[in-house]
């Protein structure tokens, strides 16, 4: 369990970075879980948003509208000392994937889950029209 007396600012970007991930990953599934697809269909949807190209789209979408808190998380993640970078992207949508997931963590971590929830139905919207 996450130690509660810890000051969200203690954590490193990267550490937010990687229960971001996880929480990220899950609510994908969640959404998609809904639709009844079949694995293989399952996992190709979800494939296809927890990904670093992905989600440096969607951080870029919404870092601007976010709380000044949650912005400083992203920029100080996105700065991390990352030491490998995969050759499915480019470094910075690396490091802007990784920026979003720290906020996504942040958020999770004080329990702000209607404000993850804001960014995954911007997700969903974005999807019908088109927009990712």
């Amino acid at each position: 369990m996450v130690n509660v007396e810890k000051d969200i600012r203690e954590y490193s970007g990267l550490e937010l970075a990687y229960i971001g991930d996880a929480v990220w990953e899950i609510k994908m599934r969640e959404h998609y879980l809904s639709f009844g697809y079949s694995i293989f269909k399952l996992n190709k949807e979800v494939k296809a948003k927890v990904n670093a190209k992905f989600q440096s789209l969607v951080y870029n979408k919404i870092i601007d509208s976010l709380d000044e808190k949650f912005q400083t998380i992203g920029k100080r993640a996105k700065n991390s000392n990352i030491k490998t970078f995969p050759k499915s992207c480019t470094v910075m949508e690396y490091k802007e994937a990784t920026a979003l997931e720290a906020i996504i963590g942040a958020m999770y971590l004080l329990k702000k889950e209607e404000d993850i929830n804001k960014i995954i139905n911007l997700v969903i919207k974005g999807e019908r029209n088109g927009n990712f």
